[in-house]
């Protein structure tokens, strides 16, 4: 009598088994159980039997318990005493593990034996039996004399455990038994017995060698052999079985690798290939449509046989690496198995290569010019087929990054060991700085052509009718609230106002540039710069430093009160500044700024009549486009200038336009 921790042991299972290894378990020993008994006309039934459920329109039951019944060899005392010993040997030159039965009990409340077989006196007899969840595998076992004709066995598995489910719709069941069993269909020295899959008490059924010999639906189109060989010369044989597998769903492309005839593990082809990511498609015979499929190469061999899992849901060797033990991995074979299925369909991956390859450089193209020195670096076979451009960004990035990193590294090693190098390698490693550089200003350039296109949509007229606030222009050139300090250069768009504005020294936009609580005065500029010569010191508060400050005006405004008068704006700002009521940012010191101070006040607005009016009282000269005003305000003791948005865009536009036609961005 066996006594075992049974649910310790499923307790123990590790392994990625899932709800259809019990049934796969169960048919593969009635296969090999009608084998033995060496009869041709095999069959299998799997019954499945649903929930009682309300019939309620249009939804099928869950599958709640399963049938599974052949006309093999029955449970004759030798395959009475293998169920019931752990670990058996019984089967082990046919890959029997003696563990596959614990699946039963792991994924089924209940499981029940019936079965007719033949004993040593050459009588049928009837033998019933459950599968113990405690100490003993079989438990409440009977054996009696029989009505019947011939052997056969009967497993029932009931109860499906709550947290587990199969697919409801019955086509859909039987092609996950059919692809998992495959290998029993193709094998050619080998006559597969009939497999049904029915519904309980109707009349639907599915014959799983029809999808095969019958409907057509899985194909076999070709086979291969290939070996993988170690650097000693240690060396395997692998045999590949390739199929088409028509109306997969939302199944991918895979690689099955096999052990005993059992699909053991699946990966996705395009992991290996990338272009095996989409379904392909075959013409109908006399028709226009199209059928889609997926690929499915099989793998067989020893090395496999020889190493599979306990569980049959794995591999002894090393997913990624092999070693000593196990020289070839999972990978390894995976990989080879993957370049030999690509050259079976050689057209169709070639021309999604050739797709792929135009979608990158379309995308560069049109998106993206500063990477065109890159593209070339990419390697596109392990680029995914449908690429986001995103996705395609950060390849391109990684490029370019690894490039960097390199030329910095060779660079470092130069100039610390000069003499390990050629004349010519100094030479090539500044070349690669440059294309370095040259990207970083083209992707530069590029932005600032998108911003120059987004500025100019905000000039037109809003979906009410309406000009965009000023808060919105002033965003796009400056983000408010913001200063120099917290404010690189690639974050702001002052070049749209003047190029010379860049790497102005300080910036504050529209936000308090003093620190004295005292002060009152609430009317802040929208922008103001500081500038300063070259031949200072960074940071120094001099009165020659010249001061720049920008009002913006809304587009389209054509309601200006006198209040509202852009120079006088401007000017007051000006005076507040020179009275001493703002401070530096760090509040060590008053704003120095005196009548000999260098001063510019921009006034960024439509030029409407009003704003002509604002120009004419503050004495400005009308520029010869008609687009602006300029002129020396005498009483504020400042260059006054009037921009309006219309030759704000053009001019920034003209500036920057010979580097969109290098880059070949119009």
């Amino acid at each position: 009598m066996s006594r075992i921790n049974i649910q310790g042991t499923i307790d123990n299972i590790r392994s990625k088994t899932n709800v259809y290894t019990p049934i796969i378990e169960s048919i593969v020993n009635s296969i090999q159980s009608i084998t033995k008994k060496n009869v041709e006309n095999g069959k299998i039934e799997i019954t499945l039997i649903r929930e009682h459920t309300l019939d309620f329109e249009n939804q099928i039951p869950p599958i709640k318990s399963i049938s599974i019944r052949d006309n093999g060899s029955g449970f004759n005392k030798e395959n009475r005493d293998s169920f019931d010993t752990f670990y058996s040997e019984h089967k082990k030159k046919i890959g029997g593990k003696g563990f596959g039965r614990f699946m039963f009990v792991k994924y089924f409340g209940d499981v029940n034996v019936e079965s007719v077989f033949q004993n040593q006196e050459i009588k049928l007899k009837s033998r019933t039996f459950r599968f113990g969840r405690k100490y003993e595998i079989i438990v409440d076992e009977t054996i009696n004399d029989t009505i019947a004709v011939d052997t056969y066995s009967i497993i029932n598995l009931n109860n499906l455990i709550s947290t587990h489910s199969f697919d409801k719709n019955i086509e859909t069941f039987s092609r996950k038994l059919l692809e998992k069993l495959l290998i029993f269909f193709i094998n050619d020295s080998f006559n597969c017995p009939t497999i049904i899959v029915k519904e309980e008490g109707d009349n639907q059924s599915i014959i799983l060698n029809d999808y095969i010999s019958g409907r057509n639906e899985i194909q076999q189109i070709e086979e291969f052999d290939f070996v993988l060989k170690t650097k000693d010369g240690y060396s395997e044989q692998f045999k590949g079985k390739v199929f088409k597998i028509y109306f997969p769903g939302n199944q991918k492309s895979k690689i099955s690798l096999t052990g005993h005839n059992r699909e053991v593990t699946e990966t996705n082809l395009h992991r290996y290939i990338p272009e095996f990511e989409d379904e392909f498609y075959d013409n109908n015979k006399g028709s226009k449509s199209k059928k889609n499929y997926i690929i499915k190469t099989y793998i067989l061999g020893e090395y496999l046989d020889n190493n599979v899992s306990l569980e049959r849901e794995a591999f002894d060797f090393d997913k990624e690496e092999g070693d000593s033990f196990y020289p070839f991995s999972q990978k390894d074979i995976e990989t080879q198995a993957a370049l030999e299925t690509k050259q079976i369909f050689n057209e169709d991956i070639s021309s999604r290569s050739d797709i792929k390859a135009s979608k990158i450089r379309a995308y560069v193209k049109e998106h993206a010019p500063w990477h065109n020195s890159y593209v070339n670096d990419l390697d596109f076979s392990q680029m995914g087929y449908n690429l986001s451009n995103n996705e395609i960004e950060v390849a391109l990035h990684k490029v370019k990054h690894k490039k960097e990193i390199e030329t910095r590294s060779k660079f470092t090693e130069l100039l610390e060991n000069p003499e390990n190098f050629e004349d010519n390698t100094l030479s090539e490693m500044v070349n690669q700085i440059s294309e370095i550089g040259k990207s970083d200003l083209a992707h530069y350039v590029y932005n600032r052509k998108c911003i120059l296109q987004a500025f100019k949509e905000m000039l037109k007229r809003n979906d009410e009718g309406k000009g965009h606030l000023e808060k919105e222009i002033h965003n796009i050139i400056y983000p408010m609230t913001r200063n120099s300090e917290n404010t690189t250069y690639e974050e702001h768009n002052l070049w749209l106002l003047d190029e010379r504005l860049v790497f102005s020294e300080y910036i504050s936009s529209d936000e308090k540039i003093s620190s004295n609580k005292k002060n009152n005065a609430l009317d802040e500029p929208d922008l103001l710069i500081f500038d300063q010569k070259s031949s200072f010191r960074a940071g120094d508060n001099e009165f020659s430093n010249p001061l720049t400050i920008f009002e913006f005006k809304r587009p389209k405004r054509n309601d200006y009160a006198a209040k509202d008068d852009p120079i006088l704006q401007i000017g007051r700002y000006l005076e507040k500044i020179r009275d001493g009521k703002y401070e530096m940012p760090d509040g060590l010191e008053p704003i120095k700024i005196n009548d000999s101070t260098p001063i510019y006040g921009y006034v960024i607005a439509d030029i409407t009549p009003k704003i002509k009016e604002f120009a004419r009282n503050g004495q400005l000269t009308e520029s010869p486009d008609k687009e602006g005003f300029f002129g020396f305000h005498n009483g504020f003791k400042m260059y006054v200038e009037i921009i309006s948005f219309k030759k704000l865009l053009k001019d920034a536009t003209l500036r920057n336009k010979i580097f969109f036609k290098k880059l070949q961005l119009e």
